[in-house]
């Protein structure tokens, strides 16, 4: 473990913020961090850039982590895990709070002078964060709110799959369910990758506590699999 301190903590809404570290973390989109709020627990979180993780307030390490300041210490390890795989022709699909490694990939993608779509659900306006910071982007909320009304998974139903060489996704698990059997019924699984958020407690494949039904662990062959490497149980 090594510890930073926090260089800045931006609130999207009252319990979702970005904390930004001191320094840079070699790393790659959809590679996480094992952070350790010192006083409570150590948990896993997907960095949202070099620098930053973005969490939501859940319980309380997650709420005491929104409500950090900046010059705070927290402690790292990592970062871990199979980042996602570039290419030049994206569609980034996210929900909720998954949009925190997607924001990562976006960013990496365009410096690299990709094509990139993203579609991004949740469940009112207030709970989209980045809104202007896509530059291709369109909204799906549960309310209406902002752009379609509806699910995510509706909104990509309506998008010709085929134009894209590579289709990320990261939220929900009944989000990701239902893009995986979209995306299986419209044969397009080869090449679209998702980024799971199962529990971890070591972050280095040792506890178990994050294995699939094939026995894939989530911390060390992902977060992020490839659609046709997932089981059907996921």
């Amino acid at each position: 473990m090594f510890c930073v301190r926090i260089d800045d903590v931006i609130r999207h809404n009252e319990r979702v913020a970005t904390i930004k570290f001191e320094r840079k973390i070699p790393s790659f989109p959809g590679q996480f961090l094992m952070v350790n709020v010192f006083g409570y627990e150590e948990i896993p979180l997907s960095l949202s850039s070099p620098n930053s993780v973005t969490v939501k307030a859940v319980g309380e390490t997650t709420e005491a982590l929104v409500n950090s300041k900046p010059k705070d210490l927290i402690g790292l390890r990592g970062p871990f895990g199979r980042p996602f795989t570039p290419s030049d022709k994206a569609l980034i699909v996210a929900g909720g709070i998954g949009i925190a490694p997607l924001k990562f990939l976006h960013d990496y993608l365009i410096d690299r002078g990709a094509e990139v779509l993203v579609v991004f659900g949740a469940r009112t306006a207030k709970d989209l964060i980045w809104v202007d910071e896509f530059e291709n982007a369109i909204f799906a909320t549960d309310d209406g709110s902002e752009g379609f009304r509806g699910n995510v998974v509706e909104l990509v139903k309506s998008i010709d799959l085929s134009k894209f060489e590579r289709i990320y996704c990261c939220g929900p698990k009944p989000m990701l369910r239902g893009l995986f059997e979209l995306f299986k019924a419209k044969n397009v699984l080869d090449k679209a990758e998702f980024s799971l958020e199962n529990y971890m407690r070591c972050g280095i494949g040792l506890c178990g506590s994050c294995v699939l039904e094939n026995g894939a662990r989530v911390c060390v062959e992902g977060p992020v699999f490839r659609g046709i490497e997932l089981p059907k149980e996921f």
